[in-house]
């Protein structure tokens, strides 16, 4: 019986609340480059600081550091990464000059300067205050904090007793969820795949976790062609393209036959990461084969989706949803170089009825901090069925990122197709060594 599976989009999308006053934020000027770009909606192309080597002071919430990073959210809600070496020094509050000697939700004060690609490199980070409780819960709640948290070296905190709402008989009861075996909750309908019905998001959210836990490795060509446009009524200008190899295994992604308009970089490696895709500060896509819908249905009830009418395309009826996410989720994150904003964001997915499939989704990041270099970033990606071996899945065909710098017309559309789908096996090489 032939398999499904509904992929999307990475940590590239995520979400962001408020209250955060008491503190002041550094300023620099910040121009955009003209190579704007995008990662679903990971965004590069923008100078954080002008070129030359001043030293900018920063002034935030500590939320993590993998001991090469380190991240601080600023007053305006964004996130500020910076890069840290051997000359980094810290100013902890037991004055141990460690890094490890920090608290997440610490006050610091970050000095840094301009660096490789536009990242910002620490020259120092000193402690200057405990949060309130409000900053706190504040920062808790963002996903910086929980991004790959177990390499995170910073030491947590404990939640003040007198601000935790984590408690039972605080926490709304949810109704229970309806299993394929067909068990019905009482006071609850029975799901439909004859028609659109209210409950359908219910079986769509079952058909996606599916999907999800059954993608096999495999291996397609990702082409990104890149656009901009400087004016009012839109003309898009071609402004290169960005071919790979991409290897989907175990969850992770890794980039080979690496061209930049054709020819291969300089110093390319053979295999590269998402990281190495990023510092091109153009366009670049990870993680698609893994969440736009499931990451969509994973920080969402199913009443947070709202059918929005019906349509029709060459397979039938489709049900159109439209949902609104906050920052707590993990599905949308917009970068700048050094910065991360973490919007709240709305969208809409169109699905089949019949079959329970996402076809199509988009995403459009809204409240962007006033000070984030853009102030528009969207994203759609279209699923077809596509057969690798004897099984058919379904996976990304084609997908559009879209960004403008604030109050401008520039804007960059951002065109990526997904190609030659096939099985991806690791090459392992057993050699046997003479003794001695």
């Amino acid at each position: 019986m032939a398999r499904t599976a509904t992929p999307s989009a990475t940590w590239i999308f995520l979400v962001m609340v408020s209250s955060v006053e008491a503190f002041a934020q550094g300023t620099s000027s910040q121009q955009p480059d003209r190579t704007g770009s995008q990662n679903g909606f990971s965004i590069s192309g923008l100078g954080t600081f002008n070129s030359s080597n001043k030293v900018v002071s920063f002034e935030g919430l500590l939320a993590r550091s993998d001991g090469q990073t380190l991240s601080i959210e600023l007053p305006d809600q964004r996130v500020m990464r910076f890069r840290l070496d051997a000359e980094t020094r810290y100013l902890p509050h037991d004055l141990s000059a460690r890094l490890a000697s920090f608290r997440i939700t610490d006050v610091v004060q970050v000095k840094a300067a301009s660096w490789d690609r536009g990242y910002s490199l620490a020259r120092s980070v000193s402690f200057v205050r405990t949060p309130t409780s409000e900053e706190q819960a504040e920062l808790l709640q963002s996903p910086e904090v929980n991004y790959r948290q177990a390499e995170n070296v910073i030491d947590s905190v404990s939640i003040d007793p007198a601000q935790d709402t984590r408690k039972l008989t605080l926490v709304s009861k949810p109704g229970a969820i309806p299993t394929i075996t067909g068990f019905v909750p009482p006071n609850s309908k029975p799901l439909s795949t004859s028609g659109i019905e209210d409950d359908l998001i219910a079986s769509v959210r079952r058909r996606a976790d599916e999907a999800f836990a059954g993608l096999p490795n495999f291996r397609a060509k990702l082409v990104t062609s890149m656009f901009h446009s400087n004016t009012k009524k839109v003309k898009w200008i071609p402004n290169g393209v960005i071919a790979s190899e991409v290897a989907y295994e175990g969850d992770n992604e890794l980039y080979s036959e690496i061209q930049l308009n054709g020819k291969r970089p300089a110093n390319a490696p053979a295999t590269g990461d998402s990281e190495y895709m990023r510092s091109f500060n153009n366009a670049w896509s990870s993680g698609d084969f893994e969440t736009i819908s499931h990451c969509v249905f994973s920080g969402l009830e199913d009443s947070d989706f709202h059918k929005a009418s019906t349509e029709r395309d060459a397979e039938g009826e489709l049900a159109v949803y439209e949902f609104a996410g906050s920052r707590a989720s993990t599905c949308v994150a917009v970068r700048s170089d050094s910065q991360i904003a973490y919007p709240s964001y709305k969208g809409s997915l169109k699905v089949h009825p019949r079959t329970q499939d996402v076809v199509h989704v988009e995403l459009e990041a809204t409240d962007m901090p006033r000070g984030f270099p853009l102030d528009r970033a969207e994203r759609s990606v279209d699923f077809g069925i596509v057969h690798i071996g004897a099984e058919q899945y379904l996976l990304p065909t084609t997908g559009f990122w879209f960004g403008c710098y604030r109050n401008s017309y520039y804007c960059f559309l951002n065109r990526i197709d997904f190609r030659d789908y096939q099985h991806f096996k690791s090459d392992s090489i057993v050699r046997f060594e003479k003794g001695n």
